[in-house]
């Protein structure tokens, strides 16, 4: 995160704004705790368990840092699937 986007944080204006300031937040601490789970996992030699929550912080990361892409996506899926795209 920038510095300038810190010094932001006392002049969030808008609800959108300070969702999308918890979201980055929040997000970035729970990949990171999902990181050091799988640290934990690989060094006991738990493999599924670590490609598993690995996986979860890849799914986390795309919907905190491109949430339109995966709303585009799962839109597209989802209208796949019930026929109406």
């Amino acid at each position: 995160m920038e510095p300038h986007r810190l010094t932001e944080l006392a002049a969030l204006t808008t609800g959108s704004q300070l969702k999308d300031w918890i979201l980055i937040v929040v997000g970035n601490l729970f990949v990171a705790f999902l990181a050091l789970r799988a640290l934990g996992h690989f060094l006991k030699k738990e493999w599924g368990e670590m490609v598993t929550l690995f996986v979860a912080a890849v799914a986390v990361a795309a919907v905190i840092w491109a949430p339109d892409t995966v709303k585009a996506l799962l839109t597209g899926v989802w209208g796949k699937i019930s026929g109406s795209s």
